[in-house]
């Protein structure tokens, strides 16, 4: 199967946002007052994750101009909102239609939320796994991964990216098994395949795959990864987000 990873470059660094886009942190595009969700748990608004764009070959939202945005409580550390658990209220994943989005960023929520380093994607890099296409569902639940082979497992990039197969940290979730499908999931860091423009305690180096990455600290997963998955609905499709730890 194929899988697409994004090429990063802090949004410090380009021109002012002025059309959807795919990127982690930073200010969502597009979306009203009212569509700015609310931590259930605590009431405070989320922090925007990231937010992709359709795109037939990396994430297909079943509609040009639909929008998924990713959303989480940032204040899981100090009053223990259980935002890694979907239908916890901690959380957000939805999608937007074009009809819907705002032509501009969104406005700051009257309670400010922590806005986390925002970060564009200014290329996605195709990759193929080696995965096959039948095989994909088997990774949504601890039954069918039991039946994928240890290479094809051995295969999987726990990078973040969008398509292919999860990545586990602990494993899949039994629910997950009706109707969702993976697509993509979000490490806790950013790459660059330059220096970004941060203090040099901001960022490390790398070595991935004989080539050297600068890091940055990215989302609060509690050194997690978060996963991204889509239910069709017959309209808008259905999204859903947790991490593991």
């Amino acid at each position: 199967m194929r899988y697409f990873t994004p090429q990063l470059q802090l949004a410090s660094e380009l021109p002012p946002q002025a059309a959807p886009a795919d990127k982690f942190g930073g200010l969502p595009w597009g979306l009203a007052a009212g569509d700015w969700p609310v931590c259930r748990q605590c009431g405070a608004p989320l922090t925007p994750i990231a937010q992709f764009v359709h795109d037939v070959a990396r994430l297909d939202l079943g509609r040009p101009g639909r929008m998924l945005s990713i959303f989480q409580c940032s204040h899981h550390w100090d009053v223990g909102c259980e935002a890694g658990l979907h239908g916890s209220g901690a959380n957000a994943c939805f999608v937007t239609e074009p009809e819907d989005l705002l032509p501009r960023l969104a406005a700051v929520p009257r309670d400010p939320p922590r806005l986390e380093r925002e970060a564009r994607v200014t290329a996605w890099i195709a990759h193929e796994d080696g995965i096959r296409r039948e095989d994909a569902q088997r990774f949504l639940s601890s039954e069918g991964l039991a039946q994928v082979s240890e290479y094809a497992c051995e295969h999987i990039s726990p990078e973040t990216r969008l398509g292919g197969a999860p990545y586990w940290v602990r494993g899949p979730d039994e629910e997950l098994a009706d109707g969702w499908r993976f697509v993509g999931q979000i490490m806790d860091y950013y790459e660059f395949r330059r220096p970004p423009a941060l203090e040099p305690g901001e960022f490390w180096t790398e070595d991935r795959e004989a080539e050297e990455v600068y890091v940055c600290d990215g989302p609060n997963f509690e050194s997690g990864i978060g996963y991204l998955f889509l239910r069709e609905t017959g309209g808008t499709p259905e999204g859903w987000f947790s991490w593991q730890s």
